[in-house]
């Protein structure tokens, strides 16, 4: 049930930044090539947590919608990969290659997991 509520709080915000993605298509490229031109050493990543992954995922997600709701999620891995899929299968978003796919995974499961320790806090 707690997967079919989240499923659905993301088809609203997916709803909310569709005209987004139109804009962000190049963005979509796969892999590297796209990581590279969206995202550097140096910048910053907004709320997400800091760690190994986190170029991956800011530059796959923040494209298309807020790096907020990923923070703001709390999934299993298997969450996580159900919800990527429905964004390949449903919004159009390119399916994201190795490595990368199992960097983010990794990622997202560490730092934004059902125990949520990196939901942000407001001061």
């Amino acid at each position: 049930m707690k997967i079919q509520q989240t499923v659905t709080a993301w088809r609203i915000a997916a709803v909310m930044t569709c005209a987004l993605a139109a804009l962000a298509a190049p963005l979509l490229l796969p892999g590297p090539e796209r990581a590279h031109a969206t995202a550097s050493d140096d910048e910053e990543y907004g709320v997400l947590f800091t760690a190994p992954g986190v170029d991956e995922t800011y530059a796959y997600c923040a494209g298309c919608h807020s790096e907020r709701i990923v923070a703001q999620q709390g999934l299993t891995r298997d969450g996580w990969v159900e919800i990527l899929e429905w964004m390949v299968e449903e919004q159009g978003m390119g399916e994201i290659e190795e490595p990368d796919l199992t960097l983010i995974l990794d990622y997202l499961t560490k730092h934004y997991n059902e125990d949520r320790p990196n939901f942000p806090r407001t001061n």
